[in-house]
């Protein structure tokens, strides 16, 4: 998969920009924590920013990217820790994406499939490397309808209806376990910016810097917000979905 160099240097500043949210990071966690083994694979851990939270409880960590300079910052951060292992990985190539060996228990994939063109060899790569019983815990860009020049920016192809989710995990192999929308407040602003004022970069580059201190302070009281009450629409779609047991179907 070719990266343009503009976008690579552009991703690794919004990494940069959303590192400071840590409190984000923490709240995507909280969501699929229950789920969450003792042998992970951070597929597409960028510079690291959840790979370093799910390292603590962690018996072995594999943190895998598919640009250079993301994968030499993850060596940086990561070869001093023998639970950890770092490794270039292209989803869309078989030979680079085979870890069966590792016996993953959870596969974690945040904001990565849409920016593949076709999604499903990455989702069946996620069901043969987990053992029966384990789970994929994924996070993507949700309502087709917000899709516009922000995303168009971040190179995404799509943005995820539940219903089409839970079909291509489905028909990767999976039994969905959960499934839920997150960020119901960034909803209006993002089609705002991305729909009607149809501004340019991606969305992290709409973020004032200087407001990120607020936004930390905010979003435990939106996480807890979402957690007491039904939440039917968000920025962000997360679902949790599990490979067979042998003998139950998928094996």
């Amino acid at each position: 998969m070719h990266i343009p160099a503009e976008f690579e240097a552009a991703h690794l500043d919004a990494q940069e920009r959303m590192g400071r949210l840590g409190s984000y990071y923490q709240w995507i966690i909280n969501n699929v924590r229950p789920y969450i083994g003792r042998r992970i694979w951070d597929a597409g851990a960028g510079v690291g920013h959840v790979s370093s939270t799910l390292i603590a409880d962690a018996d072995y960590l594999l943190a895998t990217e598919f640009t250079q300079e993301n994968v030499k910052i993850l060596h940086e951060k990561f070869d001093a820790l023998s639970a950890a292992e770092v490794v270039f990985c292209d989803l869309l190539d078989e030979q680079t994406s085979r870890f069966e060996s590792r016996h993953l228990d959870t596969i974690v994939n945040l904001d990565v499939i849409e920016h593949l063109p076709d999604d499903m060899p990455a989702l069946r790569t996620f069901y043969r490397n987990l053992v029966p019983g384990g789970h994929l815990l994924i996070k993507v860009p949700a309502h087709p309808f917000l899709f516009g020049t922000m995303d168009e920016a971040s190179l995404h192809y799509r943005r995820y209806s539940g219903k089409m989710l839970r079909s291509r995990l489905e028909d990767a192999g999976f039994e969905v376990k959960h499934m839920r929308h997150m960020n119901m407040a960034a909803v209006l602003p993002y089609f705002i910016k991305g729909r009607i004022l149809k501004r340019q970069g991606n969305f992290s580059r709409q973020i004032s810097s200087s407001r990120i201190g607020m936004y930390n302070k905010l979003i435990p009281l939106l996480e807890d917000f979402e957690r007491i009450c039904p939440v039917f629409f968000g920025l962000s779609l997360i679902a949790v979905a599990m490979k067979h047991e042998v003998g139950e179907g998928g094996e």
